[in-house]
Formats: structure tokens, C-alpha cells, sequence
């Protein structure tokens, strides 16, 4: 390229897009130009944030992709407005991180298709637990142990996230987290069983979501999410559960622990994972995000392709398995 540090913008400067530029301040190579954010409170947020770093708050994003020619792209606005954000982006030839949902439904996701016929790599699909140390190694103590049979995901929150995301079903908001590991597990291969419920609190909202899957090779997997942990309990409580089966074993993990449960049969132990430690990234979520945002860079520079879940093609088959377990919970409830 012709200059030394890439040069790249968010659209979005709510919690995520504030955790991207927390990560990229520790990145020599890489600058934040440009932010976009149409929202009031998080526009003064961002100029707060940035102030005196050069850096340029923008309210239209138009204005903002006229003023300078970035590299790349960070998306971390609300989910509808995924679609046309990215739509617009890459239009004007920029390279997209999006983080995950890309949409609200597969049908607005394949509008994007005629734009990356011709370079799929122009898209990038963020999802933090495809970069995990803890996703990482527990799918390779998976593959190591031999033929899958079954796994168990649990997404536990609190009781007023019905309250805090009106309207938003778990599944769409929570569950989408195990849906992409679970992909990732599979080596992306689509299912042939769908089946899911979901229960309507009193109040209004929705506050429990199951669902399974069904592959032709009579492997299964299971996910449950919901907003029903009572208030004011201890934060493990409302720890994330992966665990998988096979041919006489089993693996568990609590994320967060930095620790995985295997037993097969004569043996049973406790694997460590290595414990975050780059400097600004010492808890897995950083890590992970960082590792999320280097891959992204690299995918810029030609130096990397697009991992297996990141895909704009993985997006909207995950995004599909989204629609479908949405759907039947209007509907008869399995397919």
C-alpha cells in the first residue's frame, strides 16, 4: 500500500464500536480516520473520545466516505441497519467488517450478492467467538476425540433483558452466538431438521428460546437462550455453556473459566487454556476481538482469506437457520 498504517472508520459508536477503538489504540499500524454515528448521545461520546487525535465524527455517512479514502470499514451500528450501511459501502469499493447479525432476515442479506461476485473478500463477517482461545481450543479437543455426536449450547441472561430489548427474541439475540459455533463445529454443513419453541412472557416479550438441529449423519444439537436469571445473582450464574458428545467421550466448557471438562472412558480431566496476556487484551473477549480485528487487516492486505463462519456466504446460511427457527416458533414448531 502506499502509506505504512492502514486507515480505517466505524459506523456505530455504541458499546461495540467504543470496544473496536479501545482494541485498534493498541494497534502501531492502523489509525481510526473516520467515525460515523447518527445518534446524538454516542456522536458527542465519539468527539469526546477521540478529541485532538485527528480523528473525524461524521452524522451522514455519505459525507464521510466524500472526505477520504479508507481501507476498511468497522460496522457496529443496530442490526436493521446492516443491510444498507453495507449496501452503501460497498458500493463506493471499501472492504466491510460487519459484525454478526448481517441482517434481519436472509432475503435482505442476498441483496449484497451482486456485490461480491466479484470479490467476496470485500466482506468480512465479525463473530468474537470464532477468535476465542476458549471457542479455539475447545474445538480442537473436539476434532481430536473423534466422531461428533451431539452438542448442548445455554445462553443464560438476566430476567430484565426482555425489558431492555423489547420485541427482540433470544434466538435473534443470543442464541445466534452458539448457531455460529455450531456451524463452525460442522464444518458448515446445513442441516436437514429444524425444530424450535419459544415461551411469551405475560407481560409482553418473549424470555425462552430452545431449538435443535438435525444433520443427515444422525448427529444432533441443542440450544437453549433466555432472559430468566433473577437479579442481583453472582455473575457465574450467568456463565455460557458449550458441551458435545461422541464415541465415549465428552467435553464441557464454561466460558469464562479458561478451563475444559473432558472425559472418555478410564479418563477424565481438566484441560487449561492459556489465559490472555497482550497488553489492553487480557480477558477473552478482548483477545478475541482483537485476534477478529488483525484477521480483518490481514484480509485487507491480501495476507489472509476470510476464515470458515465469517464468510458472506456462512452469514446468510447462519442467517437462514436464524429465519427458519423464527419461523417456527409462529408456526407448527419443526420442520
Amino acid at each position: 500500500m502506499a502509506h505504512d498504517r492502514l486507515k480505517v472508520g466505524i459506523i456505530g459508536f455504541g458499546a461495540m464500536g467504543k470496544m473496536h477503538a479501545d482494541q485498534i489504540a493498541y494497534l502501531d499500524h492502523v489509525e481510526i480516520v473516520s467515525v460515523v454515528e447518527t445518534f446524538p448521545d454516542n456522536r458527542i461520546a465519539a468527539e469526546k473520545y477521540f478529541n485532538n487525535q485527528g480523528t473525524v465524527v461524521y452524522e451522514d455517512l455519505t459525507v464521510a466516505l466524500e472526505a477520504s479514502v479508507l481501507d476498511g470499514w468497522i460496522v457496529t451500528s443496530s442490526t436493521k441497519s446492516h443491510i444498507a450501511i453495507t449496501k452503501q459501502l460497498l458500493e463506493y469499493g471499501a472492504s466491510v467488517l460487519l459484525e454478526k447479525p448481517i441482517g434481519e432476515s436472509l432475503e435482505s442479506a442476498k441483496s449484497l450478492s451482486n456485490l461480491l461476485k466479484k470479490d467476496p473478500s470485500k466482506l468480512m463477517l465479525g463473530h468474537i467467538l470464532l477468535w476465542s482461545k476458549e471457542f479455539l481450543a475447545f474445538k480442537s479437543v473436539v476434532e481430536q476425540a473423534g466422531s461428533l455426536y451431539s452438542m448442548s449450547c445455554a445462553r443464560n441472561r438476566s430476567a430484565d433483558h426482555r425489558v431492555r430489548y423489547p420485541g427482540e427474541s433470544p434466538i435473534s439475540l443470543i442464541m445466534v452466538h452458539d448457531l455460529y459455533m455450531v456451524h463452525n463445529l460442522m464444518a458448515g454443513k446445513e442441516p436437514k431438521k429444524f425444530s424450535a419453541q419459544i415461551r411469551n412472557h405475560q407481560l409482553g416479550g418473549m424470555d425462552l428460546a430452545l431449538g435443535q438441529l438435525g444433520w443427515e449423519n444422525n448427529e444432533f444439537a441443542s440450544f437453549v437462550a433466555h432472559f430468566l436469571v433473577p437479579e442481583g445473582l453472582p455473575e457465574e450464574v450467568n456463565a455460557d455453556q458449550i458441551s458435545a458428545w461422541g464415541d465415549d467421550w465428552m467435553a464441557k466448557m464454561t466460558f469464562g473459566k479458561g478451563e475444559i471438562e473432558f472425559h472418555s472412558r478410564g479418563n477424565s480431566r481438566v484441560i487449561a487454556i492459556d489465559p490472555p496476556t497482550r497488553l489492553g487484551a487480557t480477558n477473552y473477549f478482548d483477545d478475541a476481538l482483537r485476534s477478529e480485528q488483525e484477521c480483518f487487516f490481514e484480509v485487507i492486505k491480501s495476507k489472509a482469506s476470510i476464515p470458515l463462519g465469517a464468510t458472506y456466504e456462512d452469514a446468510c446460511q447462519i442467517q437462514g437457520w436464524v429465519d427458519t427457527f423464527n419461523s417456527l416458533t409462529q408456526d407448527r414448531g419443526a420442520v
